[in-house]
């Protein structure tokens, strides 16, 4: 793969588990990182961001620390970001800006510093070849399973690895994912790829409407070979990235469903993703879909509260593959749409406008009981 990997354990968890994770590159890629959007960012994200910048958007490591988000602890926290960086330069002999750092857990206890940076030592004299299904399990939090995969075709080659459960909602979600491919992009190429399939994967994905302050998603290259169909690369990156994304759904806290919200036959591609979203995130639909209710209302309620005006003589909404509402109500169809929902565990909900021909499609998870109780007893 040209991709190492290290783990350590710096405590940082309750369960004592392996914490730190560092990724050592054979060569310097090309990367492109996109951030959290929420304008309170942790303290490893402030420094990834200058550090990117100032790497011209080539990269060598990363090191990855789970059990604390390093947020909210002042400006303290930049400098043991900088620190990790700097143990990882010295250690690998790699260009100080050209390895990233990234952070996840609980916010507002400063990083044990001495014992992080020994466990990064640990980590980087026993690098071995990346393991996808380890190196989701370093980064996890509360998650309940490792979300990972890969893709070949042809030569083409594309794999990655992810973490998140809770407080996911664009942009872009408490998750960080790494997606690496074997194709050869410059940076430009390389960036335009990542943002479309940002927008369509891990900003299309939501568990409880709630942006963190430390997500992060990098797209890198390998540079083993050129494929000249960039959109081949491209749909591969989208695969893996999507699986990666609903994986995330999957295991929301709590969720015991995931639901695909699809806006078709749109006028404008904006206003099928508003509606998708507004859907999707809807707390009302999502404790329906949770206790098996086809409740249509809820959902065209939510589809009527942008700002985009729809017609409600003209639109079809399906559940499943059951129309349920056309103007009118179909109780035949909801009896089945209930069974339906008491029996999936994805859940398809289409609102056809019938107006043009944009689409968006949206995942989220269910909301039940057990979310409550998670994060009630989650310490900040």
């Amino acid at each position: 793969m040209s991709v190492f990997m290290g783990v350590g354990t710096a405590g940082l968890k309750g369960s004592k588990k392996p914490d730190i994770l560092v990724i050592h590159l054979q060569k310097e890629c090309a990367a492109s990182v996109v951030f959290t959007g929420n304008h309170f960012k942790a303290a490893s994200v402030l420094y990834s961001e200058e550090a990117y910048r100032r790497s011209g958007g080539y990269i060598r490591a990363l090191v990855i620390n789970s059990g604390n988000a390093n947020c909210a602890v002042g400006k303290e926290g930049i400098l043991h970001a900088e620190l990790m960086a700097k143990k990882i330069s010295e250690l690998l002999d790699i260009p100080e800006e050209q390895v990233l750092v990234f952070s996840t857990g609980i916010i507002g206890k400063p990083l044990p510093i001495e014992d992080v940076l020994k466990a990064i030592e640990h980590a980087c004299s026993n690098l071995e070849e990346l393991d996808l299904k380890t190196a989701s399990e370093v980064i996890s939090t509360t998650d309940k399973f490792p979300k990972y995969d890969f893709l070949k075709k042809d030569h083409l080659e594309v794999f990655g690895f992810a973490k998140g459960a809770g407080m996911i909602h664009p942009n872009m979600a408490t998750m960080l994912a790494f997606v690496f491919t074997n194709a050869d992009l410059d940076p430009y190429e390389l960036s335009s790829i990542h943002r479309e399939i940002t927008e369509r994967t891990f900003n299309s994905i939501s568990v409880d409407g709630c942006t963190s302050t430390n997500d992060s998603f990098a797209l890198i290259s390998l540079g083993v070979y050129r494929e000249n169909d960039l959109t081949k690369v491209r749909d591969a990156v989208e695969e893996v990235s999507l699986s990666l994304a609903k994986k995330i759904v999957e295991d929301g806290e709590g969720a015991t469903k995931v639901i695909k919200v699809v806006v078709k036959n749109a006028t404008l591609q904006l206003k099928a993703r508003l509606i998708a979203e507004k859907i999707a995130t809807s707390n009302l639909v999502k404790t329906a879909i949770f206790g098996g209710d086809p409740n249509f209302g809820r959902i065209l309620a939510a589809a009527g509260s942008t700002a985009f005006p729809i017609d409600q003589f003209k639109l079809k909404l399906y559940i499943g593959n059951h129309l349920v509402y056309d103007s009118k109500v179909h109780p035949h169809a909801l009896k089945h749409a209930k069974e339906y929902l008491q029996t999936e565990k994805e859940i398809s909900i289409v609102l056809d406008l019938m107006e043009g021909k944009e689409s968006w499609t949206y995942y989220a998870s269910d909301l039940g009981y057990e979310y409550i109780r998670i994060n009630a007893e989650y310490t900040t």
